[in-house]
């Protein structure tokens, strides 16, 4: 069964249970050579969200969730890839083990989105899920401050 590396609201489990019933939660991981960042403008979550940055200093925490073909197939409707907001990237994460695995993880499709703050709903469901699975919450408030200094003054 593929992996899906979740870094954002995915984290929560109650959501992804909701998504995705039957899913398979398995363990943390870390993307390595990527960033957090707080960019675009989700009609759904009334702001910018986060996506992933190449940068090769830097980590994403996250975790993987076990999926089938069909989970992943609702899982890409429910990340609107249809519509062209989000595309599907292949991604190898190491586990808290230290074992390696390849996943999916989304990153929106937009090339160059703007940075931004993102609605404080959608923070606190992000930091929720961070709590839950005891992530370095310390990531994501890099993120926040990264995104408001890169914030482009004339979106």
């Amino acid at each position: 069964m593929p992996f899906y590396f979740a870094y954002g609201s995915s984290l929560l489990r109650a959501q992804m249970e909701r998504r995705l019933m039957g899913n398979r939660p398995v363990t943390r991981a870390y993307l390595r050579g990527y960033r957090l960042a707080f960019m675009g403008n989700s009609t759904e979550r009334k702001g910018p969200v986060v996506n992933l940055l190449p940068d090769p200093s830097r980590f994403v925490p996250g975790t993987l969730y076990e999926l089938n073909e069909v989970m992943i197939h609702y899982l890409d409707r429910a990340e609107a890839c249809e519509k062209g907001t989000y595309q599907k990237v292949d991604v190898i994460v190491e586990k808290d083990d230290g074992e390696k695995a390849n996943a999916t993880a989304y990153q929106l499709s937009k090339e160059n989105p703007p940075f931004g703050n993102p609605n404080l709903g959608y923070l606190l469901q992000v930091k929720q899920g961070y709590k839950e699975w005891g992530l370095p919450e310390e990531v994501l408030e890099e993120a926040l401050e990264w995104s408001r200094r890169n914030k482009n003054p004339n979106p």
